[in-house]
């Protein structure tokens, strides 16, 4: 059974389990860099947010074997279970449509400029360098989980504020986000590995949430003092949208290194969503900027 089969199957069984309270449709989702997921919207009539469950995952496991019936009660389930509550989407949707409400979460978010053309035409954006500048509204629920939309137009003009005031504010909560660099070894370390490992000089630069840290670069007076301490300039290699990897420039590492340092990361670790870039950006402390290596 192909793919676009097990949409329209599975969304005719899943109406069917949960009648006519609620309208089921398919839904293609344009994620990052071009990646679009598709899977099954619900509409109900005393809900104004209708939530997306992706199916791409789910016929991957009716590929490897599992019932058909087996994949209609997860769906089924998962929208059973976390109810998509109205009291939480209720609380989602004022957020969203309240610029008061939402200022204190507004943070920015780094993405590949060509590869986001389509998805760049309905958010609010600036170029920077290679890429693109947005901004993105990050919720957390109860549990700590965090849900991110990106600030379109639409929401720009629903909160009645400018580009400029939107970017002020993302700049603003940088400060209180925990933007920070920390020794990879370290990161390691505390991921459980105990045994010997050779010295690295390679240093990772996120945010306390490790969301959307690789803006980090943008901080400019971090990288400054970084540098300073170490009385180096830096490569800065786009480990993900998530964070970034600094390495002292010591005259060690050439273009091809670094580039297919990078490449692997982007071809055996990341996923489509996660990339950010395919070489290497550069930090020099006496300019105090960062530009495309």
């Amino acid at each position: 059974m192909s793919f676009e089969e097990f949409t329209a199957f599975m969304r005719e069984k899943v109406q069917l389990v949960l009648g006519t309270d609620v309208i089921v449709a398919s839904k293609s989702v344009l994620k990052n860099n071009g990646t679009r997921l598709q899977g099954l919207e619900f509409f109900k009539e005393t809900v104004r947010i209708s939530p997306v469950i992706y199916l791409d995952g789910i016929y991957k496991e009716y590929e490897r074997g599992r019932s058909m019936a087996d994949c209609v009660k997860e769906v089924c389930s998962l929208y059973t279970v976390n109810q998509w509550e109205k009291e939480k989407t209720e609380k989602i949707f004022h957020m969203i449509c309240s610029w008061e409400e939402s200022r204190t979460k507004i943070y920015p978010i780094l993405l590949p400029y060509e590869k986001n053309r389509e998805l760049l035409k309905n958010v609010i954006h600036k170029k920077y360098l290679d890429l693109a500048l947005c901004c993105c509204l990050t919720l957390e629920d109860e549990e700590r989980n965090n849900m991110s939309v990106r600030v379109t137009k639409g929401i720009l003009q629903q909160w009645e504020i400018s580009e400029e005031d939107l970017f002020r504010q993302a700049y603003e909560n940088m400060q209180i986000a925990g933007y920070h660099i920390i020794n990879m070894m370290q990161i390691i370390k505390e991921c459980g590995f105990e045994g010997e490992m050779p010295a690295t000089k390679m240093f990772v630069l996120t945010n306390r949430k490790q969301l959307y840290g690789a803006a980090g670069i943008l901080e400019t007076d971090l990288l400054k003092n970084f540098s300073d301490r170490i009385g180096k300039n830096l490569f800065i290699l786009p480990s993900s949208i998530h964070e970034v990897i600094l390495i002292p420039d010591e005259g060690r590492f050439g273009e091809s290194l670094l580039k297919e340092m990078i490449m692997d990361v982007n071809e055996n670790v990341l996923q489509e969503e996660d990339f950010l870039a395919d070489h290497a950006y550069y930090f020099d402390r006496e300019k105090g900027e960062v530009r495309v290596a």
